[in-house]
């Protein structure tokens, strides 16, 4: 109730920064695209690899390529995540969430795709949580004029 009245207060011009900030706070389609592509990659990668590790084991060398696409994808779930550190992804709570899926991740060695279903949930998550302000946002801007 108390947020309310706060919004309620303020000026039309300091309504219309919010709504620029929200729209500007939205994970935008291209970086979405990239990031699940680099995110879906890292994935199909480390499931391959362990199915080959286990399926053609010729001298250990599928063990090695296994574990080479396994530090492959920590340094993708290492871009994400400073990726969305720096993006300021929603206030850091999708980026603690984040950090519990991808260590669910490393946990099951990469043979599920957690880590794309993570970050498609975290942009989801964001983008909805934006869109619900910038409607309240538009709200207060239309009681104003």
């Amino acid at each position: 109730m108390a947020d309310e009245n706060k919004d309620e207060n303020k000026s039309s011009e300091e309504l219309e920064t919010d709504q620029r900030n929200s729209e500007r706070a939205k994970i935008s389609l291209p970086e979405s695209i990239i990031l699940i592509m680099l995110s879906l990659s890292a994935d199909t990668l480390e499931a391959f690899s362990l199915w080959a590790s286990v399926a053609i084991d010729i001298g250990g060398i599928a063990w090695i390529i296994w574990l080479m696409a396994f530090v492959f994808g920590l340094f993708v779930s290492l871009i994400i995540i400073t990726w969305a550190f720096l993006r300021n992804v929603h206030g850091g709570l999708i980026i603690k969430r984040l950090l519990l899926w991808f260590t669910a991740d490393i946990l099951t060695a990469g043979i599920l795709p957690i880590r794309t279903l993570a970050l498609i949930i975290a942009i989801w998550l964001n983008n909805r949580l934006e869109s619900e302000n910038l409607k309240k946002t538009l709200t207060l801007l239309s009681k104003i004029k």
